[in-house]
């Protein structure tokens, strides 16, 4: 019987400019290394690494598939591929034809027979999975990493760490679970640039620029959410259902939607303009001291069932929007007092509240008149039950309801101390930090009866979430 065995064919060559290239397809059976002097390695056919077997990639190989002859070529290692470039010279593996779509299948590691894939500091294009696994490794970390027109670039089975990498015109460009680290990476035009069932999500200055999706949590967040210092410009959505964390000190410009459904999650200290949507805020969102400007739709209050989900939005200026700088699109009533809409008529910015007076199935909104530099109030319009804001015993002075972890009297800077009473009578006496404003972070959920400096009950209910 005779035994047919699959070599690896190789064959050097002379390009017309003087420099050599060596093709390859089939079976590695011996330890190899694919070296700058034989570069660009033609890959003309699947290559496969056999167990016992290494093959090496030296830094600043070039690697071109050729999808001219077929887009299934695969590159798998039942043995060991190291694929590690450097800074400055990266592996860079790319169809020999240049496309924009598909042109080969991409890495595949082979787990179950041994396989063992490295790769770091590379450039990839055209592949429709990058890097395969039979069983994803625990951990991946890409460092200066640039991946171009794949269908799925890098899937996640447990935790990445993204660093300095660049993802552009990807199908799904950061897919998959658990714990993902991210810091200052480019995604730029895919279609979904992380798609995420996280455990906890860590990202610092990133950018995401025209992608269809950005950034979306498909899925809570189980342990904690960290977004700070990123930049979402030209995205149809650029942030989809951020929860159980904070998205802080970042600038979303030009998006169709810059944060879609914010649930129990704390928008701080950013810019938003030039957006058709800013913000929507869903269940017990925190949305604080941003800078919501000339955006068509500034904030959106929406989907939620009942009076506790209330999202808190407080110290923020919301202003220039062409159709509207609040929605309240539910039936509960908001008092958004600390917040500035950079106006002194009242008809001017009620024309940009979209609430009760719009539409009778949405809830009312009671609002302040700031000064022109949005530091002072002039007058407060209360369009519902003043328990939503009126202290009788604090002539003028008002406060939010529901609160989170703060609550703040607006208008009466020296107001030292407060009482209050829970449901079943326990009394809570807070002293004020400063300009009125008092910590109930410690205060259980629930609704609590404000007392007077006489200690004698007022009309008004705080409502603490």
């Amino acid at each position: 019987m005779r035994k047919l065995v699959s070599l690896l064919i190789v064959f050097c060559l002379w390009s017309p400019n003087g420099r050599s290239q060596t093709t390859v397809s089939g079976g590695i059976y011996q330890n190899t290394t694919w070296t700058t002097t034989g570069s660009p390695y033609i890959v003309n056919g699947s290559v496969v690494v056999f167990p016992g077997v290494t093959l090496t990639i030296q830094s600043g190989v070039e690697i071109r598939i050729n999808n001219q002859s077929s887009n299934t070529i695969f590159i798998e290692t039942r043995g060991k591929l190291n694929c590690v470039g450097t800074d400055a010279l990266p592996i860079k593996i790319r169809t020999l034809q240049d496309t924009t779509n598909v042109g080969w299948q991409g890495f595949v590691c082979t787990n179950a027979q041994g396989g063992v894939l490295n790769a770091d500091r590379f450039q990839i294009s055209n592949a429709d999975i990058a890097f395969s696994y039979g069983t994803p490794p625990t951990n991946l970390q890409y460092t200066n990493c640039s991946f171009r027109r794949c269908n799925q670039a890098v899937n996640v089975a447990n935790t990445v760490v993204l660093n300095q990498c660049r993802f552009v015109a990807n199908n799904v460009a950061v897919y998959g679970w658990s714990y993902f680290t991210l810091n200052n990476c480019l995604f730029q035009g895919n279609a979904t640039a992380v798609q995420a069932y996280s455990t906890a999500f860590n990202m610092a200055d990133c950018q995401f620029i025209n992608n269809q999706m950005g950034l979306t949590f498909s899925s809570n967040v189980f342990d904690s959410l960290r977004i700070e210092d990123c930049e979402f410009v030209g995205n149809d959505v650029a942030l989809n259902y951020p929860n159980n964390g904070v998205v802080r000190n970042c600038s979303f410009s030009n998006n169709d939607v810059a944060i879609q459904a914010a649930y129990e999650c704390t928008i701080l200290d950013n810019d938003f303009f030039s957006n058709e949507l800013a913000v929507e805020a869903s269940v017990r969102a925190e949305v604080s001291n941003n800078r919501i400007l000339n955006n068509i739709g500034g904030l959106r209050i929406a989907s939620i069932a009942s009076a506790a989900e209330s999202p808190i939005v407080q110290n923020n200026s919301i202003c220039g929007s062409t159709v509207f700088n609040v929605d309240n699109a539910t039936n509960v009533n908001y008092s958004l007092l600390s917040n500035c809409f950079c106006g002194l008529d009242s008809a001017q910015i009620e024309l940009y509240l979209l609430d009760g007076y719009d539409d009778i199935t949405k809830g009312l909104i009671n609002y302040s008149i700031y000064d022109t530099n949005c530091t002072s109030v002039l007058t407060s319009v209360l369009k519902f039950n003043p328990a939503a804001g009126l202290l009788d015993a604090v002539p003028f002075a008002t406060f939010e309801n529901p609160v989170h972890h703060e609550l703040k009297i607006i208008g009466k800077t020296e107001l030292q101390s407060l009482q209050l009473i829970d449901f079943v009578g326990r009394r809570y006496l807070l002293q004020s930090s400063g300009s009125a404003t008092f910590d109930v972070s410690h205060l259980p959920a629930g609704t609590y009866t404000l007392m007077d400096a006489k200690g004698q009950p007022m009309r008004q209910k705080l409502v603490k979430i």
